[in-house]
């Protein structure tokens, strides 16, 4: 409970005696016993004690709906605009000599089409499922990863999205002039990137492709975290995923480029933001790193033995702490 002292009370501007803490606020006996009712629900209970999780759970909600709907904010035709970037790209990638990409598929198909396949399920395995359980690894076992991670890859995000919607680009494979097929459709699994699946994705997203850019990001983590040998998945992880963006025909070299170099950005502009912010840096390090016996269950318990008392007596807010 934070008490306001007599000197800090009447610098405020006001006059007179402290009348004493002004927190928590002095209830009604009516609204106590009502809020005390409603801590003692369990369903308040849940709710209190995972309130982090259901936020983080609400942000990345939140972040995929900007994700899909924001296509088509700028252009009334979106897939037009993308179609005509990817061609630019494609020139000027040929111009300067690495339009590979068709170069890459087509000796793949033709002579180890096992790889092709196995670049297809690289594509689909190796990002979400990965991202998704490293995630939550980390938000369990150490919330000051977790949290700067996380805000790089929140960052990089917003910078992409911005992009997407002023800069539209369409997949290689999307693209006339360009010779690459979609691997994806032709050697399966079909049903990923398909027209029934269309409507939860940007299909004018390629550039900066996010694919390469969070796997770059992830790939960092495990070069800073993992002992001796298995640092070498920080490097082997963004290098597969390079190839399973291009040779699938779903993104172009120069997406993948912008892609790592947007991380790294992120990446100076969160550690310069940390250096600026003492507090904020002092706020990570101090954060604990936490397991499954520490998170939920006993919060909940811990509620349960202090909701006798109401968040308006100030004596059950003990319990309610995290």
């Amino acid at each position: 409970m934070r008490v306001i002292r007599t000197g800090n009370f009447r610098r405020a501007g006001f006059r007179g005696r402290y009348p004493g803490p002004i927190w928590p606020p002095v209830l009604p006996p009516w609204a106590q016993e009502r809020l005390s009712a409603c801590q003692r629900h369990p369903a308040a209970q849940w709710s209190w004690a995972y309130r982090r999780e259901l936020a983080e759970v609400a942000l990345y909600i939140g972040a995929y709906l900007v994700y899909v709907f924001s296509q088509g904010l700028v252009y009334e035709d979106t897939r037009a605009v993308a179609v005509f970037n990817g061609e630019r790209i494609a020139t000027l990638q040929q111009s300067l000599g690495f339009l590979w990409e068709p170069g890459w598929q087509a000796w793949a198909i033709e002579h180890v089409q096992g790889i092709v396949v196995f670049l297809n399920w690289a594509y689909i395995v190796t990002y979400w499922p990965v991202i998704l359980a490293l995630a939550i690894y980390l938000f369990l076992r150490n919330r000051r990863e977790y949290y700067y991670y996380r805000t790089v890859v929140l960052l990089d995000l917003i910078v992409a999205l911005a992009a997407f919607a002023l800069f539209p680009v369409a997949s290689p494979f999307a693209i006339p002039t360009v010779e690459l097929t979609d691997t994806i459709q032709v050697f399966g699994p079909a049903l990923y990137g398909s027209e029934t699946m269309a409507i939860f994705y940007n299909t004018s997203a390629a550039m900066p492709s996010l694919h390469f850019s969070w796997t770059v990001i992830l790939g960092v983590f495990w070069l800073r975290t993992l002992p001796g040998p298995f640092k070498a998945a920080g490097i082997v992880y963004p290098v597969l995923t390079f190839f399973a963006i291009t040779v699938t025909g779903n993104h172009f070299i120069l997406d993948a480029v912008v892609g790592g170099v947007l991380a790294g950005l992120c990446f100076g502009v969160v550690e310069a933001w940390q250096r600026l912010t003492p507090g904020l840096a002092a706020y990570y390090r101090s954060l604990p790193h936490m397991g499954w016996r520490k998170v939920g269950l006993g919060r909940i318990r811990s509620m349960g033995r202090s909701s006798g008392s109401g968040w308006g007596s100030g004596s059950g807010s003990a319990g309610l702490g995290r």
